[in-house]
């Protein structure tokens, strides 16, 4: 068996390097040119639209080429189009619009498929016992996963999260030959840290294949907002643990209305977009463990019990103690506009290259909260601070750590759906008890005395 798996793993590497080589050259150059109006041909390059007016910028148009590559390339690739989207200061903000496209849904595969893998996963006789029915309609599809409801032998409704055929497998290869062009390409160029951020890539996306992972996290999620005194305004899904495998996991459903459908600025909505928001803020700064996907369509409020249900847990975060506290005394010196105190924290933040110089890095901080400044601290969205922030470590070599770029991703969805719901929310301050509490409590030393059990 070892020696046939031996003799395979060259010849996928090999097929695959050819497949995305042919994918490559169809949507990238000879795309991008034809979509700049150019054609290429026995004569070389000539233009077809010479007569025409209409301007077409190059980022927009390799974006797109970009975005439809890595949705011909399959999962592995979408899932790096979404890491690329995330970083503006890397492939520019036109790129990173066109690759925002890939967050979209894609089309659902036939329900065949889904029941061969499910049959595969529990065996024929546990599939025949288990599920009365399951509508063969998928609930929902994503690059990785497809969903359907069904109804257990015993009544209970449930929704079966099934990993598409050939995922693992595919991403594995994938991962092998990213991983080989990352050497070189870091090799050539050390100062942009492609070895580092691809680390973080590889470790988030080999986790998100393997549903296990995704039970274990609503485990956990489910101890850090346990409350001993009063009852949590959170809740997360429970899982079928008998039926729940690598490949499938089944979650009982959580009824309620999505955030997405509420209605905007009514008082059950103001509602749900505070105890949203100041959940997903918790999570990060006070459990360092958080969802990493907060869109609207993954948060159900229930009105009756005025409580926020989290869905799709497969993507999540991490911040060990150290990197909260770091990140909390940043997002504290914005509100407190103290330039010396960001450009510090912030730096403690990275990795630094060989050619960063510190007083660059300080005087681009300190032009960034003179914009803040003018603005006003109410007014000043997250997102465009968080912008700037990035432009100015990227201006100066200074890489950010994908995990820090997960959870920013969260503040600013979070962020989206609080707004949609209440107008008027300011994240800021929400953050800005949650995040006083979570620096006293680093320095309290009785959690040295819990971290030393």
């Amino acid at each position: 068996m070892k020696l046939i798996s031996w003799i395979q793993r060259p010849i996928s590497l090999a097929l695959r390097t050819h497949q995305i080589s042919y994918v490559l050259s169809l949507y990238g150059i000879a795309g991008t040119l034809r979509g700049l109006g150019f054609e290429m041909g026995k004569r070389g390059v000539t233009a077809v639209t010479k007569n025409s007016n209409r301007a077409c910028a190059y980022d927009s148009v390799f974006g797109k080429n970009l975005a439809q590559t890595f949705v011909e390339l399959g999962p592995t690739f979408i899932k790096l189009g979404q890491m690329l989207a995330q970083r503006p200061e890397w492939v520019g903000e036109s790129v990173a619009m066109e690759l925002r496209v890939l967050f979209d849904r894609v089309p659902a595969i036939s329900y065949k498929k889904i029941e061969k893998i499910l049959k595969k996963e529990w065996g024929g006789d546990t599939f025949k016992r288990c599920i009365r029915k399951i509508e063969k309609k998928a609930l929902a599809s994503a690059s990785l996963s497809q969903t359907h409801t069904a109804v257990l032998t015993n009544g209970t409704h449930v929704i079966l999260k099934v990993q598409k055929p050939g995922v693992d497998r595919l991403v594995k290869v994938d991962l092998n030959l990213m991983e080989n062009a990352i050497f070189i390409l870091d090799t050539l160029y050390p100062k942009l840290s492609l070895r580092l951020a691809f680390n973080d890539f590889k470790n988030a996306t080999l986790r998100e294949i393997d549903y296990r992972e995704e039970a274990r996290n609503i485990d956990r999620f489910q101890k850090n907002n346990r409350s001993l005194f009063s009852k949590s305004s959170v809740i997360f899904p429970t899982y079928q643990k008998n039926l729940s495998t690598e490949k499938v996991i089944v979650l009982e459903p959580i009824r309620g209305k999505k955030t997405s459908e509420m209605k905007t600025d009514s008082r059950v909505a103001k509602r749900a977009a505070h105890i949203g928001a100041s959940a997903v803020l918790e999570q990060i700064f006070e459990h360092g463990f958080f969802h990493a996907d907060p869109h609207a369509g993954n948060l159900f409020f229930l009105e009756d019990t005025g409580k926020i249900g989290f869905i799709d847990l497969g993507l999540v975060g991490y911040l060990e103690p150290e990197d909260r506290k770091k990140f909390t005394k940043v997002m504290l010196s914005i509100v407190k506009q103290d330039r010396k105190e960001l450009a510090k924290t912030l730096f403690a933040l990275g990795t630094p290259g060989k050619t960063t110089q510190y007083d660059v890095f300080e005087k681009g901080i300190a032009e960034l909260l003179d914009q803040v400044k003018r603005t006003g601290i109410n007014n000043i969205k997250i997102e465009k601070i968080v912008d700037q922030l990035f432009k100015v470590a990227s201006k100066n070599q200074l890489f950010i750590p994908n995990r820090y770029v997960l959870m920013i991703r969260s503040c600013l969805m979070i962020e989206g759906v609080a707004k949609q719901l209440d107008s008027k929310i300011s994240l800021l301050g929400i953050a800005v008890p949650i995040l006083t509490k979570s620096l006293i409590r680093s320095y309290n030393p009785l959690n040295l005395l819990r971290l030393g059990k």
